[in-house]
């Protein structure tokens, strides 16, 4: 730490090293909100301008069924004289959604954690 003022180091994301797979140098991620490796889904992707633009990408379904959704709204509220990019996602195992945002600010780069609780469908078994 620079000075004695600064907060300790401390994880933001953090990432399962057991499950890493060294030929695509990648690690799962962990949820933000009960730390699961699995069971985490980013689904969604906004970028937002200091002018109001917001454009949010959403991807559904998989394999051959897979599309993307894509919303501009040019009168979003945005606070800050820079853009805000934010991946958006759900865990199935504490039923979370959340919001993880990156935005600059003066040459710094800001992090946002927003998480809430989700109301998934429960799945009956056979």
């Amino acid at each position: 730490m620079a000075n004695s003022n600064e907060k300790p180091d401390r994880a933001i994301l953090s990432a399962d090293d057991s499950m890493y797979e060294p030929q695509r140098n990648e690690q799962a991620l962990r949820c933000p909100n009960c730390g699961a490796a699995t069971g985490l889904h980013i689904d969604g992707a906004a970028v937002e301008n200091a002018s109001g633009q917001k454009l949010q990408v959403e991807a559904t379904d998989e394999d051959s069924s897979a599309r993307l959704s894509v919303h501009l709204d040019n009168d979003a509220d945005h606070d800050g004289r820079r853009h805000q990019i934010s991946l958006i996602g759900w865990c199935e195992l504490c039923e979370s959604k959340f919001n993880l945002a990156f935005r600059q600010h003066k040459g710094m780069t800001y992090f946002t954690k927003t998480v809430t609780k989700r109301n998934l469908p429960k799945i009956e078994s056979w």
